[in-house]
């Protein structure tokens, strides 16, 4: 078995549940957020058997697309921590993948 850790943009994740749940594929969903953009993200826990691997990514290919966007992030100048415009790449797919050494459900 495979658990995966997949984190998307909050506007990328409805279209990835969809393609998770018409494929009985389950997972457990937290809201996270971004610590440099503090823009909402959605974690998934995914535990599946392993040859359900490249189907699940290319599920995650499929529905997550990385983008340009004007953010406001803090930096440091040198003095202080200040507010700035920033145009960053968000979107895309992380994904962290670790085998299961045991399943237990209850």
């Amino acid at each position: 078995m495979k658990l995966m850790i997949v984190i998307v943009q909050e506007q990328d994740y409805k279209a990835l549940a969809t393609l998770l749940i018409k494929n009985r594929i389950r997972a457990t969903k937290f809201k996270t957020e971004g610590l440099y953009s503090s823009k909402t993200n959605i974690t998934l826990l995914i535990c599946e058997e392993t040859e359900r691997e490249a189907e699940i990514l290319e599920y995650i290919r499929q529905s997550c697309t990385e983008r340009e966007e004007e953010c406001k992030v803090w930096e440091y100048n040198g003095n202080v921590m200040e507010e700035m415009e920033r145009t960053l790449k968000i979107g895309g797919a992380t994904v962290f993948i670790s085998d299961v050494n045991k399943f237990l459900k209850f």
